[in-house]
């Protein structure tokens, strides 16, 4: 669309400067001197009109291809952030699917199937540790993908996958150590897309968006 401006612009200012030199001299150019004149006119007056169309249309060009290259960068940066969010993600499945004996994994006590007393403590504990760091990991990564990429719809998909996860290790604090409420915390606010808060609200509510 803008090409066929830029021509009809470029034919405007062509048929102008011929119209304007014929209206003045009131005759058509006869003989070699008068074309040489008119030649001489027309490009003196036309050229460099033409010129700065011709600029113009270069910049929007470049501007155009410009915005091509960015926008195909943000949305390479935003699949490679989507792939370590489903790493991520992945690594914390293989957390949940860990076994704490012979008949229970991690995903058996969190989702209260088996009696968490009467599985292993210290392989309860360790197994707890590993799914909080991943946890952890992931919630800052769903925040840097919110503020680094943008708020597209699947974003929702992710931050509800972590409050999912993030909500059934909140009963489990205990087996967790004293820093872990802070870190709840953080992830609480990671998922959210809050930068700061007043008071604690994590342990409170549940950290899926509803």
């Amino acid at each position: 669309m803008r090409i066929i401006l830029y021509l009809t612009a470029g034919v405007v200012v062509l048929l102008g400067t011929v119209s304007f030199y014929l209206s003045s001299s009131e005759k058509i150019p006869d003989g070699l001197n008068e074309w040489a004149a008119f030649g001489t006119y027309v490009g003196g007056i036309a050229g460099p009109l033409l010129s700065f169309l011709a600029l113009i249309a270069v910049a929007h060009a470049v501007a155009l291809q410009q915005a091509a290259l960015e926008l195909e960068r943000d949305r390479h940066l935003a699949d490679q952030h989507l792939r370590w969010l489903d790493a991520l993600y992945k690594d914390i499945k293989e957390a949940l699917d860990a076994r704490i004996d012979q008949r229970a994994m991690l995903r058996d006590v969190l989702d209260w199937d088996i009696d968490r007393t009467t599985v292993d403590q210290k392989l309860l504990t360790l197994r707890l540790d590993e799914l909080m760091k991943l946890l952890a990991q992931y919630c800052q990564a769903v925040d840097m993908y919110r503020d680094n990429i943008s708020e597209f719809y699947d974003l929702r998909i992710y931050a509800d996958r972590g409050g999912r996860i993030l909500d059934k290790v909140k009963p489990f604090m205990d087996y967790l150590g004293g820093m872990i409420a802070p870190t709840i915390e953080f992830c609480d606010m990671h998922l959210r897309g809050n930068s700061e808060r007043k008071n604690p609200e994590a342990l409170s509510r549940s950290s899926r968006n509803s």
